[in-house]
């Protein structure tokens, strides 16, 4: 894990997951297995988006990773495949979203700030991506998924990306109407990532005072 996250535990620098995966050391079973995998993507519960850290938010009210994925897959749930996205694919579009951030496991949520470059950040998150799928018997589907994402490849990972940023703007419109400032930051990064006319238009009614 990197240094400097911010993590829902005691001791930032470990799992929390630690002890459970302990106690599954030397188990085989396909249970056993699927366990390893899920405890560790757990984790995401407990590591916040750093970004907003950065800016103020308290402890208590920020996001997590987690958070910020369901919020991202719930959006792919409700559009994709739905005028004006009857081009995506529904189920790989949700897949991807729901993954999408497994690789901050281990690797922490890195932001632009943070000094990473782009080709660090992408090897020291599929080094925790292959860590946390371990022998998953889909291990390999989901990398692809992944990678997809990572790439932009596809009109799913297309379309998943510019969610991403969609929801961060969302959530930064959550934070301003809340009292927090210095959110326009997020609105501009968001709408530049947003291609998508409608997507777009969802971002303006969000922010609009």
């Amino acid at each position: 894990m990197l240094l400097g996250m911010k993590r829902k535990s005691e001791n930032e620098g470990a799992p929390h997951c630690a002890a459970m995966l302990a106690g599954l050391e030397g188990r085989a079973s396909e249970a056993a297995t699927l366990l390893r995998s899920q405890y560790q993507a757990m984790e995401l519960k407990r590591l916040y988006r750093q970004g907003w850290l950065k800016r103020g938010i308290p402890l208590g009210q920020a996001e997590s990773v987690a958070d910020h994925s369901f919020c991202t897959a719930l959006l792919a749930l409700l559009l994709a495949g739905r005028p004006p996205f009857e081009g995506v694919d529904r189920d790989r579009a949700l897949r991807m979203a729901l993954i999408h951030e497994l690789g901050e496991v281990y690797a922490g949520d890195i932001t632009p700030v943070d000094g990473v470059s782009a080709g660090d950040k992408h090897a020291l998150e599929l080094a925790s991506l292959e860590r946390v799928l371990g022998d998953l018997p889909a291990g390999g589907e989901l990398r692809l998924l992944w990678e997809d994402f990572e790439e932009g490849s596809s009109p799913e990972a297309r379309f998943v990306r510019q969610l991403d940023r969609l929801e961060m703007g969302l959530q930064a419109a959550v934070y301003k109407a809340e009292g927090s400032v210095r959110m326009e930051e997020f609105f501009d990064s968001a709408e530049r990532s947003l291609g998508d006319a409608f997507l777009r238009d969802i971002l303006t009614e969000a922010i609009r005072p």
